[in-house]
């Protein structure tokens, strides 16, 4: 009984994984045809893989998240495994940061390969910039849950414009 409660999990992950990373499937034609960019090249190269905010950076993130939001979609959400590293904003990475937190633009949801729930809502490239940004203000670590689909925010872009000046004067 126990072997097949456990042939059944494991046959249940192995459908879900495969669902999930179907969207990073490359077959050989395709891939004489395309320039490679530096997150094009982290998706083919590793599509067996899980993606994880390890291995990207905010400006990798907002780009990869954005490249992959397809506006005739429903299911616009990115899953990854893992979490936020600790500093994963870097103080190379607030000037960037700052110039794209108002922004409206459209992109993937953040999805936990873990979720069960698939987010049907868009989400904005200002929204995750004003979270990056809170995270390194606070110097806290950045948590998104199980999904995420954040939206740009007057008071937050209010907030973190008055800290940016005092931290530019202060310089």
């Amino acid at each position: 009984m126990k072997k097949t409660f456990l042939s059944l999990i494991v046959i249940f992950i192995l459908s879900i994984s495969g669902y999930l990373f179907y969207d990073f499937k490359i077959n050989n034609a395709e891939k004489d045809n395309l320039e490679f960019t530096s997150i094009e090249d982290l998706t083919r190269k590793e599509y067996s893989k899980t993606l994880s905010p390890k291995n990207l950076d905010p400006k990798s993130f907002i780009i990869l998240f954005t490249e992959k939001y397809k506006k005739h979609t429903k299911f616009n959400c990115i899953s990854m495994a893992g979490e936020f590293p600790e500093d994963w904003v870097k103080p190379k990475d607030v000037e960037y940061l700052i110039s794209i937190m108002q922004s409206k633009q459209k992109c993937c949801s953040y999805m936990n390969i873990f979720s069960s729930y698939f987010p049907d809502d868009e989400a904005e490239i200002g929204g995750f910039a004003i979270i990056f940004l809170n995270s390194y203000i606070s110097n806290t670590k950045i948590n998104l849950g199980l999904a995420c689909s954040p939206k740009t925010n007057t008071k937050e872009i209010q907030k973190i414009a008055k800290w940016y000046n005092n931290l530019n004067h202060k310089n």
